[in-house]
Order: C-alpha cells, then structure tokens, then sequence
C-alpha cells in the first residue's frame, strides 16, 4: 500500500458508484490529514483504506452514519454497492509512503505462518474463509491482531499457500523465515563483505524457506567467508541459484494479491532471465507543473511500455514530508496492487554516469528556497522549455506560470519544490539522449527496478 492520494485525487480514485456516498463522507474534514490507499483494486470484495485523524473520523461517523467503529482504531464503512472503505485512525500529519513498518512486519510473518502450515504442517485450505477454521488461527491473530478485519489479507494468505503448494509441495522447507536465522546472516554477509546496506536492493526476498537452516549457513560460510573467499557478489549469486533449483533456500518476494488468483514468477535462476531479451520504449512521460494551493502532484512519470506489459515509474522525492533524494519505483500495468519494486539509486545514479547525463541525486544542489530559486530561475526555465518541446506533459505552457508556482510552492510545499525542480532536471537530461539511448535507459531502469541481473540474487515473487 501507499497512502499518498489526497482528498481530490481520492475522490478522484474512487469507483463512479461510489462517488455520491464518498463525497457525503468527505465532507468539511481537514484535508491536511487524509491520506488514501492509491494501489486500491476498486475491487468490492477488498476494502479500501485510507489513513486520517481521529477529528475527521468523528465527522465521517457524523455525516454518513452506521458502521463499525473501534475507538481510536478504525471505522468500517460499507457504502453502495457494497463497496467497503476503512478509515485507519492515524496520530501522524504527513503521509507514511508506504505501509507502515510494523504493519508490513505483520502480514509479512502472517505469510511465513501460513507457509508453514501449508508446506510443513500439510494443513490444505479449501478457501480462505476455512483459514478461520484451522485449530491453530489464533497464532495468526498473535501475529497479526487486525487479520479478522482485513479479508483482503486472509485472501491473500490462501492465494500464497495455494501457489507454494503448487511449486513446493515436495521440497522439504524446515523454515520460513522472515527475521534471525539465514535472513539476518544473509542481510549481514552482503552488508559487511559487498557494502549492500540495504539488503533488498540485491535480493527483495521477504521471505526465506529453508530446508535445515544450520546446514545453509554453513554452505555459505565455507563458500563465501572461508578459504574460497569470494571476491565478488556474482559468486555469491551463483551459489545461490544452485541452492534454488535444489530447494535447500528459496527467497519469496511477496506482494498483497493483485487478483482473486496468486500468480508466481522466478528471477535470476538461469542464463535467459539474467539477460532477458526485452526491449521497452519510453511512450510518455509527465510533470504536473500545477499549482493552486498546493501542487497538483507529488512526482513526475515515465510511461515504460514493452512485451505485452507497461511500467508506470513514480519519480518522487523519498520522503515528501521533508526535503529528500529522489526514487524511481515502477508499477507494472494489470498489477495495480503490487508494485515492482525501487531502482536502487545507487544503480540509477551509475546508470545515468553510464549515459553521461548530468544529473546528481543530491537535493542540496538544487535550490532550497524561493530566493535561491530566483537566482537560478532562468537555468529552470530553459529546462521547462525544452521539455514542452519535448511533448512532456506538464499541466501548463508559460515560462511565466512555471516560475510562479515554483515560488509559490516554496512558501507553501518547499519539499515538493526542490523535488519538481529535480524531476525537471532529471526530465531534461533524460530527453537530451537520442531516441534510441533513451529508450536503452528505461529498459535498464526496469531491469534495476526488478531487480534483474547478475548483480542480484535469484527469487520468486508471488502477487
């Protein structure tokens, strides 16, 4: 999940069904602190969740009514048509970006539990309701106290077992482990030995299932850290991938369900999906230059189309609640509820050295106020100019409209001026490469972005 649409854009977001009811809701809260789901599948059966606070709650119950409300926790409302929308009650006053950590935390061990049950306990569910069935759901619930209220979830878990037990059912996991044991030793080997810090940007594994734990370990360690000393992070990777195909480790990747059916794919295991044969091509590309009040977006897009599939890449900064770096984070077309994943950015910055193009992922180069702007002023206007050459979308045509909402913006958003101002830079040294350099640039930004290649390690995603 990714709680960053505001009032309008959920209004906007919403099923035109449900936009009566929705805009009854909605009406007179404080839009400062409202924070909507924007991977929400529209999808009756799963609810929608949006972050807000504990005063807009009080004025939501007020102006629709009925309900189920946990004080200090959430409200459930089912509107027309059966459309379920959850309004998480939230302390914070900036958008989290992402599930909150714990959260993430929780369904992550929800899913490892429910592995274990399905691979190791040969406990077979015939729906996701029978999960509620099982003797044992009450170490679930420990695990993830709001499982009951979140069917979307009981779902997802079925949807996770039903695929593992299709891929799996004869490999002999002992473990499914998703903190300690081979992930914290794995997470400290590419750390310490490789300089990975954050050990998803070479393998998004959230998920280890191992058959004897103690016996990896040691594979590893007379491999990796003994007299066979590996120098670089491929070795390690190709050790990794003999212990895949022979089920001794398998790191899952996991994602909140994208339909009512898992689907599973692997990455890295062999020479075909190390270099895939793909050729994608940039269609189109936006900023939204817009400003009243507020900007009317957060980031710029690129629009990746090729194979049968599109990626929709969100450029924003990293944290739009104070000034921050860029990241580049696809979401693939027809998978709305499950996001690629970030380009690492120390890959994207060597990516675009590679190109030559003159871009530093530094938001301390770029100006941090309305007077520094000005100063530089005619350097970004020139950068605007050559993007609507360019075709780049960016809600307004004038040189002088782009000026003033970037000086209104630094009184108002400063965070998301110094970001569009980067955005636009980006933009521009993007579109400075031929056609054909271009489109090379957003293949390997895929690629990175998937975490494709023989720098990462292999891994099955489930969504």
């Amino acid at each position: 999940m990714a709680y960053v649409l505001d009032k309008q854009q959920s209004l906007n977001h919403a099923p035109s069904e449900l936009k009566n009811d929705f805009t009854k809701m909605l009406k007179g809260i404080d839009e400062k602190l409202f924070f909507a789901d924007d991977k929400w599948s529209k999808n009756k059966n799963s609810q929608w969740n949006i972050k807000t606070s504990s005063s807009n709650v009080d004025l939501i119950k007020k102006n629709f009514g009925g309900g189920i409300f946990l004080p200090n926790i959430s409200y459930l409302i089912e509107a027309t048509k059966g459309y379920k929308i959850k309004f998480l009650i939230s302390k914070k006053s900036a958008p989290t970006g992402s599930a909150d950590a714990q959260t993430t935390r929780m369904q992550e061990l929800g899913s490892a539990w429910i592995m274990r049950r399905a691979l190791n306990d040969n406990i077979h569910y015939k729906d996701w309701q029978s999960i509620r069935k099982d003797p044992k759901y009450n170490e679930l619930k420990k695990i993830y106290p709001d499982v009951d209220e979140s069917p979307d979830w009981l779902q997802t878990f079925y949807g996770q077992q039903k695929k593992m037990l299709e891929k799996f059912s004869n490999a002999q996991f002992t473990e499914f482990n998703r903190e300690g044991g081979f992930m914290q030793y794995i997470s400290e080997l590419v750390k310490t030995k490789y300089g990975i810090s954050k050990k998803d940007t070479w393998n998004p594994a959230d998920i280890w299932c191992i058959k004897n734990q103690d016996k990896v370990i040691k594979i590893f360690k007379d491999n990796v850290e003994g007299s066979k000393l590996s120098q670089t992070i491929e070795e390690v990777n190709a050790l990794q991938r003999e212990m895949f195909k022979s089920k001794q480790v398998v790191g899952i990747s996991l994602k909140k369900l994208s339909g009512q059916i898992a689907k599973y794919e692997e990455y890295n295991l062999d020479e075909a999906s190390l270099y895939p044969d793909f050729n994608f091509k940039l269609l189109t590309s936006a900023i939204d230059l817009r400003f009243d009040k507020k900007f009317g977006t957060q980031d710029a897009r690129l629009i990746v189309t090729g194979e049968g599939v599109a990626y929709n890449f969100q450029i924003k900064g990293n944290d739009t609640a104070k000034i921050s770096n860029l990241k580049w984070e696809p979401t693939a077309k027809g998978s709305t509820a499950a996001r690629v994943g970030k380009a690492p950015v120390e890959m994207v910055a060597a990516l675009m050295k590679d190109n030559k193009m003159d871009f530093i992922n530094d938001n301390k180069l770029f100006p941090q106020n309305a007077n520094e702007f000005k100063e530089k002023q005619n350097l970004y206007e020139q950068m605007f100019k050559r993007l609507l050459i360019q075709k780049v979308e960016t809600k307004i045509t004038s040189s002088n409209d782009f000026i003033k909402n970037i000086k209104l913006g630094y009184n108002v958003e400063t965070p998301i001026a110094v970001s569009k101002l980067m955005q636009l830079k980006f933009l521009d040294e993007l579109y400075k490469l031929n056609q054909k350099k271009r489109n090379e640039f957003v293949t390997d930004l895929v690629f990175l972005a998937s975490k494709i290649g023989e720098k990462f390690g292999p891994f099955g995603k489930i969504y």
